[in-house]
């Protein structure tokens, strides 16, 4: 009797013993890639392939596996890949293509994913065009001057490649180069096609837009306002657009220091495109 009961003892031990060996054991197979989203999935869908931008890098997370970890990119000419103190993957673009990521576990167990690194995107919609002339004392003009002055601007307005609905999209082949694809938005008017690069600085982002062969200098910068009481907000001031700045100084320096013999050296003269302007991915 003795003995029954100690075997009925140890197949009950043997019994419960089962699902968690089973269960571990399921966990030490689990071992892939998963993205980062805002709102993520529980439990994260593995991936079998990544994209990421020539202007950025990506973040991919690890899934079971033993620590510690190690990654690499097949083509070292295309991204660049490490595992951080958190044990996720950071990838860094270099140059437009496709190649294999590959992350290996302590225990030599690898996986193998496609990486791509695709053009960056990034897009300007115009809602409405301005220009301002800067190097005269308006207070010292009469009426008549005034309304020469105000027929000059409304030329520079009226002759802007790009009207209210058109825009520009930039897409990246290179780090902060690549094609300009310009919508000007008025009537039977094909898309104008070019090259552009992109410089920063503190002032704001310089594209220097090349078309045809001349080139075309514009800075992306928030519009200038007044400086206002510590009590009032950004949100009350409602939604601020970006200006897109083009230096026409040269277009239309002979306009203005005809019509009123100023000095041209203290002339500056700006087509305002205002809209708004999609962060850069």
């Amino acid at each position: 009797m003795k003995a029954k009961t100690t075997r009925l003892c140890l197949l009950f031990i043997l019994l419960c013993s089962l699902p968690v060996f089973y269960s571990c054991s399921d966990e030490a197979d689990d071992f892939y890639l998963f993205e980062y989203w805002e709102v993520m999935l529980n439990p994260e869908p593995p991936i079998s392939e990544a994209s990421l931008s020539i202007t950025g890098g990506t973040k991919l997370g690890i899934k079971g596996g033993v620590a510690p970890y190690t990654a690499e990119i097949a083509d070292g000419q295309i991204a660049t890949a490490y595992v951080d103190e958190n044990n996720d993957i950071r990838i860094s673009s270099l140059k437009l293509g496709s190649t294999a990521l590959m992350v290996k576990d302590a225990d030599g167990r690898i996986i193998k994913i496609g990486l791509k690194v695709v053009n960056g995107k990034q897009s300007f919609s115009v809602n409405s065009v301005e220009a301002r002339i800067i190097g005269i004392d308006e207070s010292l003009l009469n009426e008549q001057q005034k309304e020469k002055l105000e027929a000059v601007i409304e030329k520079i307005k009226d002759e802007a490649d790009i009207q209210a609905t058109g825009g520009i999209a930039f897409s990246y082949d290179q780090k902060s180069s690549g094609k300009v694809t310009i919508v000007t938005g008025k009537e039977n008017t094909p898309e104008i096609e070019g090259s552009f690069s992109r410089s920063t600085s503190e002032s704001g982002t310089t594209f220097q837009i090349t078309i045809n062969g001349k080139e075309y200098d514009c800075k992306f910068k928030l519009p200038e306002r007044p400086d206002t009481s510590k009590s009032i907000t950004t949100r009350d001031l409602g939604p601020i657009p970006y200006w897109l700045v083009e230096d026409v100084t040269e277009d239309y320096k002979s306009d203005v220091t005809g019509l009123f013999g100023i000095n041209a050296t203290s002339l500056k003269i700006e087509r305002i495109y205002i809209g708004s302007f999609t962060p850069l991915r």
